[in-house]
């Protein structure tokens, strides 16, 4: 028995010496634990002349070090929610591109199409992105002027499909073949793009009936969508069955107004109609994204959902930017693309390109104010907000905890166009009586404040290198009775007339109202609506339009504001080129070419007779040439100088009357780490950075 108790003892000495060694590091500092140790020992008790073991407890004090602490996880990125206030109208972005062109369809849609060349973050410099290279010059072949464009291979569409040439000439080909409007001209160019061929997987040729200048190749067809054949292929089949053997008549099928269509011609145009809205009402469900996240849920009036792409070519791809002019981009697995310089001097952009979030998950409020509340509620971590921000809302929402605001400046218009095509809308004079009466200045700071900003010219100023600080601004300063004195002048003058002349009373300090105007023409001049969104939607636009509809009937004439939901005006305006005058807005897009110039203004692109943007269907003669040789140039500056003339002439021709424009003001969560803020129409203006953005757990 004795020889058993040593025994256990050693054990439990084995047991202990590992453990005071193991405890020897002068870091963290020792614990002192009480452990208790069952001992036999053996004591002789004489009991009636017995021997009798006796267990004993034996209490041992042993150091041991404390547990080792749990780690604590590294914060994870969680899902994005963004907050919207009006629905998207499509996921189809044939759509998109065509007569459901919305900024808030942009919204969930962005991104979802690659190209092969885009424009750089920040500085928007023209490089390539499925391209592997930029492009060569153009090259005389035959009876066209060529270029081809190796592609980077290995780009999947979000379900594995391979992005390749025959996706790129796919699209080109829909888009010319069946006379897609809207966007879709300025993509494909079809006036000088004669066809497009796919010479590999992972090579598209390019034929040109002219030598094309950096409008209309580099900033037009060389950034346009490429959309999945494999998924859109049958509806585009079908909506070329419309046009199948179908011809334009010979002399073409423009009328003259007040002229009817012939059969022929109204034959022609249905033809394609049908086929247009074939593809523009194909069913986008589960279309695969080819960009940083696929668009996969949407219930209208409640929410839209996105989800990261799995398959993105350009996850993890490394962006910089340096001072000498130097883009480059540097994938995970080594490839790199660089451009406009030797990566010398200052970075002055460097980031990790995501998807970051799993999700994007947007709200869909019912006002900006709905949407800014959820703000400050913790609901969402950011608005995308493309109206301008009232400076009490932007208070009332800051009041949340947690949240940040960015300032950069705005790249839009807000404006007030005029329907050309009807008469008095038509008249010269009449525009610029309007433009007198419309005092800009007094509603932008007595009214909203100073939160925007007078707009004269048909570029923001915040694009210095576009923007012509020299446009006329002859009503600026002048006084409400000058103002109005003025236009009836005019007015008079273009052969207006009045029972009683609108006339500026001294006593009240106010106009007295012009009585029974008559036109030009010797009519009584028609009640004339100005379409615009409410005040829910947006209380600038919507103060505008009111004040604008007074100063009018205080010449006498019938205008009323009619305030309706954004989505309603689209189709009087965009689609049917049913209105009289109407004020919306534009986010324009291409900083670094600014093609709307010829989208918005270019009589080719009337959109009662075309489906584009043209809305005023403004038509003049002298625009059309400098627009013309602008597309064509390949001097930038000789296009910057044609633009600087057609910002003077749009001034003076008024289809548009500019409003204001607005600083950009942003407002996240401070969980929310983006790639870079100082941009050129602010986060806003880049969609929220939906793939590059970290919204991080907290």
């Amino acid at each position: 028995m004795f020889s058993s108790k040593k025994l256990a003892i050693f054990v439990v000495l084995a047991m202990i010496v590992p453990i005071v060694l193991a405890a020897c590091g002068p870091t963290p500092e020792p614990e002192v634990i009480v452990q208790t140790v069952v001992v036999e020992q053996t004591k002789i008790v004489k009991e009636a002349g017995e021997e009798v073991t006796i267990i004993e407890t034996v209490q041992v004090e042993v150091t041991v070090p404390p547990p080792e602490p749990t780690p604590v996880p590294e914060a994870q990125p969680a899902a994005y929610r963004i907050a919207l206030f009006e629905d998207p109208t499509t996921l189809n972005y044939w759509n998109y591109m065509g007569p459901g062109s919305s900024v808030w369809t942009s919204y969930v849609v962005s991104g979802s199409a690659p190209a092969l060349y885009t424009l750089s973050d920040q500085r928007f410099d023209f490089v390539p992105s499925l391209a592997k290279d930029l492009p060569a010059p153009l090259e005389k072949e035959g009876d066209f002027w060529t270029v081809e464009v190796e592609m980077a291979e290995g780009a999947t569409w979000s379900d594995g499909e391979p992005i390749t040439a025959h996706d790129v000439v796919f699209t080109l080909d829909a888009c010319k073949d069946l006379k897609l409007t809207q966007n879709w001209p300025t993509t494909c160019y079809p006036e000088v793009l004669d066809h497009s061929e796919a010479t590999g997987d992972y090579s598209v040729k390019y034929y040109f009936t002219e030598e094309v200048g950096l409008g209309k190749w580099q900033m037009g067809v060389a950034l346009a969508p490429i959309l999945p054949e494999h998924f859109w292929g049958d509806t585009v089949a079908e909506a070329y069955v419309f046009v199948e053997g179908v011809e334009e008549p010979e002399g073409g099928c423009a009328v003259e107004e007040g002229e009817e269509l012939s059969e022929e011609c109204q034959a022609y145009m249905d033809a394609y109609e049908n086929a247009r809205k074939t593809l523009y009402e194909g069913d986008a469900t589960g279309v695969p994204s080819g960009g940083g996240m696929v668009t996969d849920k949407l219930e209208l009036g409640a929410f839209a959902q996105r989800s990261a792409n799995d398959n993105y070519f350009f996850e993890g791809a490394q962006i910089e930017e340096y001072d000498d002019g130097t883009w480059k981009m540097t994938l995970p697995d080594g490839t790199s693309w660089q451009a406009y310089g030797d990566a010398t001097g200052e970075k002055t952009l460097d980031f990790i390109g995501g998807p970051y979030a799993p999700n994007v998950i947007f709200s869909i409020y019912g006002s900006q104010d709905a949407a800014f509340l959820a703000l400050a509620n913790d609901e969402v971590d950011y608005v995308l907000n493309p109206l301008g921000l009232a400076r009490g809302l932007q208070e009332q929402a800051m009041k949340g905890e947690g949240i940040k605001s960015y300032a950069n400046a705005d790249y839009g218009m807000y404006y007030i166009a005029f329907n050309m095509r009807k008469y008095p809308m038509s008249e010269y004079e009449f525009r610029q009586a309007f433009d007198i009466i419309m005092d800009k200045e007094f509603v932008v700071n007595s009214v909203l404040a100073g939160v925007v900003f007078p707009m004269y010219s048909t570029m923001p100023p915040g694009n210095g290198f576009w923007h012509n600080p020299d446009v006329p601004k002859p009503y600026v300063g002048m006084s409400r009775e000058d103002r109005v004195n003025l236009a009836v002048q005019v007015l008079k003058d273009a052969g207006w007339s009045w029972e009683v002349d609108p006339a500026w009373n001294e006593d009240t300090v106010d106009v007295d109202p012009g009585v029974g105007i008559t036109m030009p023409n010797g009519e009584p001049m028609p009640e004339l609506t100005i379409l615009g969104p409410g005040p829910a939607y947006d209380p600038l636009r919507a103060t505008f339009n009111q004040w604008i509809s007074e100063w009018a009937r205080e010449l006498g004439m019938p205008v009323k504001s009619e305030l309706t939901g954004f989505n309603t005006i689209l189709g009087p305006v965009f689609i049917d080129a049913d209105f009289d005058m109407y004020i919306l807005g534009w986010s324009l897009g291409n900083v670094a070419f600014p093609d709307y110039y010829y989208s918005f203004w270019h009589s080719s692109q009337d959109t009662a007779t075309t489906g584009n943007n043209n809305t005023p269907g403004f038509s003049n003669a002298e625009y059309d040439a400098l627009i013309d040789e602008f597309l064509t140039t390949s001097d930038i500056n000789r296009a910057r100088d044609l633009i600087f003339e057609a910002q003077t002439l749009l001034a003076d021709q008024r289809p548009y009357i500019c409003l204001f424009y607005k600083q950009t003001v942003d407002l996240a969560r401070n969980n929310i780490i983006y790639p870079y803020t100082d941009v050129l129409g602010g986060i806003e203006f880049a969609a929220g950075f939906q793939v590059d953005a970290k919204p991080m757990m907290r």
